[in-house]
C-alpha cells in the first residue's frame, strides 16, 4: 500500500491519505466554460425573490405587469430580476404588443426548480 504525500499550498502542510488502499476512478469532467455558466445559473436564482418568479412561472407564463400585479413590487424591479434569469437561460421570453411575457425555458429548469423545493421541503421534515 503507498500513499503519497500532497503538500497544502496554503498552509504548507502535508496531507497523508489513509492507511486502506484507494480504488482507482475515472473522473468525466465537464469543460470549464460548463462549469462556469453552471456557477451563473445557481447564481441567477440565488435570491428568494427570483425563486418566488420562477415558482409562479412553473404553473404558466406571465407578463411582467401580471408578476408585478402579485407580487406588489414596481414593475422595473420585476423586469429587472426577470431579466437576469433570462440571461442564465433560465427564461424565454416574447414580445406581444406592449407586453413581455416570460415562461419557463425547457423541462431541465422545471425539474431543477422542482427537485430544489422538494428537496428543501423533505429536509424541512427531517
Amino acid at each position: 500500500m503507498e500513499c503519497k504525500i500532497i503538500m497544502n499550498k496554503d498552509t504548507d502542510e502535508n496531507i497523508h491519505c489513509a492507511s486502506d488502499a484507494h480504488e482507482t476512478h475515472v473522473h468525466v469532467l465537464r469543460p470549464d466554460r460548463t462549469l462556469t455558466d453552471g456557477a451563473l445559473l445557481f447564481q441567477a436564482l440565488g435570491s428568494p425573490e427570483r425563486l418566488q418568479l420562477m415558482e409562479r412561472l412553473l404553473d404558466q407564463e406571465h407578463c411582467v405587469t401580471q408578476l408585478a400585479q402579485e407580487l406588489d413590487e414596481k414593475v422595473t424591479t420585476i423586469s429587472q430580476r426577470l431579466q437576469q434569469l433570462h440571461r442564465a437561460r433560465l427564461l424565454v421570453k416574447e414580445r406581444r404588443g406592449k407586453h413581455m411575457y416570460y415562461a419557463i425555458a425547457d423541462q431541465h429548469v422545471r425539474d431543477l426548480l422542482t427537485n430544489t423545493f422538494d428537496h428543501v421541503e423533505e429536509e424541512r421534515l427531517k
